[in-house]
């Protein structure tokens, strides 16, 4: 039971008493109560809502050629999960990794304790020139980030994040932003980081279900070709996704 004088409503996670000192399970129950969730009866593949008919619309999870196994989703990309994850990428705001991470981190408590993986790592970033793919400087490496959150919010040390350095798989040159783009574009942006990532040590995925971790998923290309080279290259027996939002799909745009 979440005692509410305590603790702020999300996304007013900021000036929350229990921020950093209460258990990770109060963010998720407390978010859970102004986010969407997805529900029981969403694709089991994607966690994308399913048309009228029962089909999911995403041509991902009908791909013979599909490499991930399964995408979860903490929740849709709308309403406060998606502003607060705009304030976090594009206006600044970065401590909302703190509260990202306790988000995961509560999520593998509540969905994964069956199931556990061998190792979480993240969809990597590229930040290592001023200028890349267009920008004005280096990026932030907002996946990471979290993922370094999420083991400072898992006291009992229960999951294997990868928080090493260099880091399990990395992305060795920028590629194009998909974000807001058509689905066919977030294809092409997939096929591109297939190229530019590299798993730097398979002796810490070989034979393991790996968990990748990623702020947003619109058609989860990006997702399936960081498992194709864990797959590949590290050996990994399984990989699935975990992402905050899921975008819900609109008429060919899933953005």
């Amino acid at each position: 039971m979440i005692d509410r004088g305590l603790v702020a409503t999300f996304p007013d996670c900021h000036a929350c008493a229990r921020l950093r000192c209460g258990p990770a399970a109060v963010c998720l129950a407390c978010a859970s109560g102004r986010i969407t969730r997805p529900a029981p009866g969403a694709c089991p593949v994607c966690a994308q809502r399913r048309a009228a008919d029962g089909c999911c619309p995403n041509e991902l999870c009908r791909s013979p050629g599909r490499r991930i196994s399964r995408i979860h989703a903490i929740g849709y990309q709308a309403g406060p999960l998606r502003r607060a994850i705009y304030s976090y990428k594009y206006g600044g705001t970065r401590s909302w990794c703190v509260i990202f991470g306790r988000l995961l981190a509560a999520w593998l408590e509540q969905n994964m304790a069956a199931d556990p993986p061998g190792l979480i790592v993240a969809n990597p970033t590229f930040t290592g020139c001023p200028g890349a793919a267009g920008e004005p400087g280096p990026r932030f490496a907002h996946t990471e980030a979290v993922l370094r959150a999420a083991a400072d919010a898992d006291r009992g040390l229960r999951w294997p994040f990868d928080t090493a350095t260099p880091a399990t798989i990395v992305k060795t040159r920028a590629t194009l932003r998909s974000a807001d783009a058509q689905a066919w574009s977030k294809r092409v942006t997939g096929a591109e980081l297939s190229d530019a990532i590299e798993v730097t040590d398979p002796d810490r995925t070989a034979g393991r279900f790996v968990l990748v971790y990623d702020d947003i998923c619109a058609t989860g290309s990006q997702l399936d070709a960081v498992a194709g080279c864990l797959l590949d290259e590290g050996g990994a027996a399984r990989v699935e996704g975990i992402v905050l939002a899921r975008a819900p799909w609109r008429g060919g745009l899933n953005a």
